[in-house]
């Protein structure tokens, strides 16, 4: 899984909840931006090692919502915004949950901040026999 992957299935779940009147941005705004809009950001990663050779990622995003009709909206937006994204699936058909979900506005922008967590686990290579032949004679072979 990479990161790349959480971006997409937030992408999609906005998509789905909200359609297609809300332009979707990842990592920065274009010049020639409209409004209503969401802006998803990674902003951090953090990786601690478990038991044995697993490893928990803990990955923040902040989805930015730009409103149309100013500061009124944003308000409402907020509990939307964390509603929809409470849960994602990623294209692999796994699901995850946002955790430390909250909002604040600034500027007239609402940032929502929210954690999705997840496990990795090490597989070590195996390695397996090489080929063998096995030449049995057959009767009156000899």
């Amino acid at each position: 899984m990479e990161v790349n992957d959480i971006i997409v299935a937030i992408s999609q779940k906005l998509q789905e909840v909200f359609g297609s009147d809300y332009e979707k941005y990842v990592e920065q705004l274009p010049e020639d931006v409209r409004t209503p809009c969401f802006l998803i950001q990674f902003q951090n990663l953090e990786q601690k090692q478990q038991i044995g050779k697993r490893w928990r990622i803990t990955t923040l995003f902040n989805v930015k919502y730009f409103p149309q009709n100013g500061a009124v909206e944003l308000a409402n937006m907020s509990l939307k915004i964390q509603q929809a994204l409470k849960e994602i699936t990623l294209f692999n058909g796994s699901k995850l949950l946002s955790t430390g979900a909250n909002s604040k506005p600034v500027e007239g922008i609402l940032h929502n901040f929210m954690n999705f967590n997840f496990f990795l686990q090490e597989v070590e290579a195996k390695d397996f026999m090489e080929s063998l032949e096995q030449h049995q004679p057959l009767k009156g072979d000899e």
